[in-house]
This record gives C-alpha cells, structure tokens and sequence, in this order.
C-alpha cells in the first residue's frame, strides 16, 4: 500500500512538473505572437489576432529548427513521438524528415508511405486532422505499419501553407505534408485542446517546411548550375567591378595553369592570371563593354577582329593551344553590375585544320605540278622527235615509260582525295574492297621490287614468320599500305635497313579466327611522343625540317589508318627520335562472315 501511494504522489509530482512547462511554453508561445503582431503592425500588415505569426528560419540551421519544432510541439501536447512527413517530389511518398522527437535515426528513414494509402496518407489527401484511439485495431494505421514503430494512439494535423492577399485574406491553401503526435503520455488520450493547440503549431510548422523547401531548391539549382559550370569544356572567368575574380571555372584555372592548392576567387585577376597577352585582351574587353564607343570598327576585316580577340598560351609541355574570347557584362538589374564574364572557346584545332588545308592546297598543286612538268617535256619531246626523225624506239619507248608512270603518280594522288572525301562521308566503310585470300609475301615482294627501283641507299628485306601467311584482304589494298609505309622509311631516312616484318598470331578473344602482325622498321629520324599521338591525323605533317624538306601531302597515313580499320584492325607506332621507327599494324587472319557480322551490329 505504501508502495502505491508513493506511486502515485511521484506521478502527482510529474504532472505537476509538465503543466509548469506547459505553462512556460504557453506563455513564451503568447509572447513571441504579440511581439510578431506588434512588428506586423507597425509594418502596416497585421495577421488575424487567432494566428500564430510566421516564425523566419534561419535557413542555414533548418536542422536546428525542425529539431526545436518537434520538441516544444511534443512537449506542449505531450507527446512521447512528434515527426513531420513532407511529400518527395521525385517518388511522390510521404517520407519522414529528420530530426524526429522520441524515433531513431533508422525508424525515421523506413517512414515512407504512398500519399493515398493509410493514415498518413488519409489526412494529406483530405486536408483534415485526425486522432487515432488505437494503432493497433486501425486497418489504416497497419497499412503502414504504426504499430511497428511503437505507436498506441495518435494527434495528427495537415501542414497547409496559406498564401494571403494585400487584404490578408487566404487565395491558396497547399498541403506541404503531415504533422504526427504519438503516444500520449501518462497513458492518456489526445482531446480537443490538443487538437486546437496542435492545428495552430501547424500553421508556423508549415511556414517552416515551406521556406526549408525553398531553400533546398535553391541550394540544390545553385549546386547544379554550379557543377555546370564547372564541367564545361570552355573556360569561365567571371570578374567583377572592382577587378577582382568572382567565379572561374575548372577549365579557365586549367587554361591559365593555376594551382589547385591556390584558389583565385577574391583576388585581382592581375595576380592570378600571367599571361599579359590574355591580361591586354581582358582590359580592352571590358573598357569596350563599358564604353561601346572604343569598340572594335565594323570596317575592320572579320579576320582581324578575330585575331584580336584570340590569345596563344603554352602549356609546361610546349604545346600551344589558341583560345577564342568572349566577353559580356553580367546584371543583377538595370543598374546594378555583377561583373564582366569571359568566356574561353579552345578553337587550336580549329585554327590547326585551317592552316593544314592551306598547306595542303599549296602541296598538292605542287604535288600535281611535279609529275605534270616532265610528262609535257615528255612529250614535246616525242612530237618534236617524231617529226625529225631522230627518235629512236628504244628512246621512244623509255619516254613512254615515264610518262606512264607520272601518269600512274597522278591517278593514284586523285584516288587519294577521292578516298578522302569518301571516308568524311562515310568513315572506313566508304572503302569499296575485294575480298580474296592473299599471300602477304607476294604482295610484299611487289612492294620491294616497287621501292628498290627509288633507293640505292637502303636494303630492303622481307621478315616472315612463317615464310607464306595467306590473310583475306583486298590484294591492291594491302599492297597501298605496305607501299606507304617502306615509302616513308625510305624518305625519312638517309639509308640503312627497311625491313617488312610478319607474325602469324594464334586466334585470340579479340581475333578468335587468328591475327596478323604486320611492322614496317626503318633507321631513320624517328618521332616525337608528341608527334606519335597525331599520327593518322588528316593533312598531319611534322615540323620536323628534314620531314618538311621531303614532299608529301599529309593523307598517306590518315588513309592507311582507315584502310587498315576496313580489314577489322588497329596500327600503332614505335619510335624513338634519331633511332628509327617502326609502323605496326594488325588485322585479322579470315574476314567475319555477313551473317556474323549482322549478328554482331
């Protein structure tokens, strides 16, 4: 008996202890309302005298607010459990947010229901609070599995953000998500006090959620337009009024070689940025801005202008590259000004292919020219001989012979370009070919009876293994891409050996019929790392003097490379510079047959 008595005056005295802080919440509750209507007030905008003004969040500690919200509500109705579900955009559930008062971490990320299922979803969709007598008998409340998370009964409300006009009189209502109360504490139930208590925390908690939610959007299409900017190919370098970097993306600290350990934002790009052709361009970029009248004239050529707003920066390996500027001035509105935003394009290729077709066109009217000159002297000469009567045959016929071949020269330079054209259009797949089965030691052989007739300073040797490799190829086809190759080694190189190397190789996953690896080794000048990378490239030719000093028109080794991808295969390159190279190429022993190939596409 005693035991029960002291029971009972211990709960006595916690009961007492609760309603004192109810009382004090309450009172604090009244307070912070006066003092928000007397702020309205004197702003000329009063709320209805039965709401609970809109308490601002401090949107960078949401955390922290949602935490306080849960805890004076839980205390104020008291409840043992007090969360808010908000809606997901992406999946459309009703999912728990974080911080909850009196569930873990764990239980609060399972909380997930479909909006129109349960008693969740029954108050969301009706807009209507609710009480829950008993968890455990409720069909709504076992939908989602109340019971599992420790809940007897429950007090919950709709959040609904009200959106008010000058008048202050309601023109929306949004349900934003639901506020739950679970377990009413000392083993009671919720009433109706609760309920008007809990509806008018509802109107601020939502106001809360709102602004959390508006925030997260804005943070998270801050992050997005960041990470664009961030991952664009061009360069960005936002400076403002005052000369000071406001924002540069990862490919304009790329382009001006900054540190990654230095971060240039807040300083003045005159500090960051080194290259004082860029530094001459940024000033005049942003005076012209300022001051339309200093722009460049129209009358100017285009290609001028062009220039002159292009800059050339080398890397630490050398390399130039050529950058194209852009530059426009950045409002928040009409007279205030964020900064000047540049905008780098890297246009070195583009500038590399116009300088190469400009090559090109020179060479091949060279090219062209030079087998035309001794083809007219040619044959001014049989018509002069011929009409006198001092040619003989023998002359007549060697006079033809060359003729024939400067023809020959000339027919294959035209299917040159013409596969040029056909692979732009069409890739490798623009190559006609005749499949036969081809012994590479004969075409070989072809090729060194070709070459030997040019060179009386290089050995030209076959190196097969085995000694007969029959591949199905294109007879003529292989025969142009052994030609090119020992044709380089012999005109860059002085002398020495130029060896045609073969393996057969065994049926691999990459070639299950077999493969073989065909080399072409000179002893010649040898490549570049750099060069090596650009080989196959159309109109490539390296600055290298001695390759300059040899005719050519840079398409040889860009049609070798697709005539060799037409076979199925891949070249690569071996070089060191002064010491030779050899050109390497593999393709596979038998073509797929065509159902294959449909099977395989």
């Amino acid at each position: 008996m005693c035991n029960e008595n002291e029971k009972i005056v211990g709960l006595r005295a916690e009961v007492e202890r609760l309603r004192k802080e109810l009382a004090e919440v309450r009172e604090q509750l009244a307070a912070e309302r006066q003092r928000r209507t007397e702020l309205e007030q004197a702003k000329g905008s009063a709320p209805a005298p039965t709401e609970i003004a809109e308490t601002p969040v401090v949107i960078t500690e949401y955390e922290a607010t949602l935490r306080r919200v849960v805890q004076r509500t839980a205390m104020i109705v008291q409840a043992e459990k007090c969360v808010i579900m908000v809606r997901d955009e992406e999946t459309g559930d009703l999912v728990a947010c974080k911080p909850a008062w009196g569930m873990t971490d764990e239980e609060v990320r399972r909380f997930r229901v479909p909006p129109d299922v349960g008693y969740s979803g029954e108050i969301y969709k009706t807009g209507k609070p609710a009480f829950l007598e008993d968890a455990s008998a409720s069909p709504r409340a076992r939908l989602e599995q109340l019971h599992t998370y420790g809940v007897r009964n429950a007090l919950s409300v709709p959040l609904i953000l009200e959106k008010r006009d000058e008048n202050n009189q309601i023109v929306d209502r949004v349900t934003v998500g639901v506020l739950h109360c679970f377990n009413k504490r000392f083993e009671d139930r919720f009433n109706e006090e609760d309920l008007r208590l809990l509806e008018r925390l509802a109107r601020n908690t939502a106001a809360v959620i709102a602004n959390i939610q508006i925030y997260m959007q804005v943070v998270e299409e801050k992050q997005k337009l960041a990470h664009t900017i961030e991952s664009l190919s061009a360069g960005i370098l936002l400076i403002s009024p005052d000369g000071r970097i406001a924002q540069m993306n990862a490919q304009a600290r790329a382009i001006f070689q900054i540190p990654s350990h230095l971060d240039p934002i807040g300083k003045p790009y005159q500090e960051v940025i080194r290259n004082e052709q860029a530094i001459a361009i940024l000033q005049r970029k942003m005076q012209e801005l300022m001051n339309p009248s200093l722009a460049e004239s129209h009358s100017t050529p285009v290609e001028e202008r062009a220039q002159q707003n292009e800059i050339t920066i080398t890397d630490e390996d050398e390399d130039q590259y050529i950058y194209q500027v852009h530059a426009a001035l950045v409002r928040e509105s009409a007279d205030k000004l964020i900064g000047t935003v540049f905008i780098f394009n890297d246009i070195t290729d583009i500038r590399n292919i116009e300088r190469m077709k400009t090559e090109f066109v020179s060479i091949v009217s060279h090219e062209l020219r030079t087998p035309l000159t001794p083809m007219k002297g040619f044959i001014q000469m049989l018509i002069d001989g011929l009409e006198e009567g001092w040619l003989t045959k023998e002359e007549q016929r060697e006079y033809y012979q060359i003729i024939q071949e400067n023809v020959d020269r000339l027919s294959r330079m035209i299917n040159d370009l013409l596969n040029v054209s056909r692979i732009e259009r069409m890739g490798a797949a623009g190559i006609e070919m005749n499949w036969e089965i081809t012994d590479l030691r004969k075409a070989a052989e072809v090729v060194v009876n070709t070459q030997k007739g040019r060179t009386d300073k290089h050995t030209l040797v076959i190196d097969f293994e085995p000694e007969h490799i029959e591949v199905e190829t294109d007879p003529d086809k292989i025969q142009n891409i052994l030609q090119n190759f020992v044709s380089n080694a012999i005109k860059y190189s002085e002398g020495g050996e130029v060896r045609i190397i073969a393996r057969q190789e065994p049926p691999s996953e990459e070639f299950p019929q077999g493969s073989v690896r065909i080399g072409v080794k000179d002893q010649g000048i040898g490549l570049s790392e750099k060069e090596i990378k650009r080989i196959g490239e159309k109109f490539f030719r390296s600055d290298n003097k001695k390759v300059r000093a040899v005719g050519g028109t840079g398409i040889g080794l860009f049609l070798v490379k697709h005539l060799i991808a037409r076979h199925g295969g891949y070249m690569w390159v071996e070089s060191e510079l002064g010491k030779g190279s050899t050109f390497w190429f593999r393709i596979p022993l038998r073509q797929p047959k065509q159902d294959e190939v449909a099977k395989a596409s």
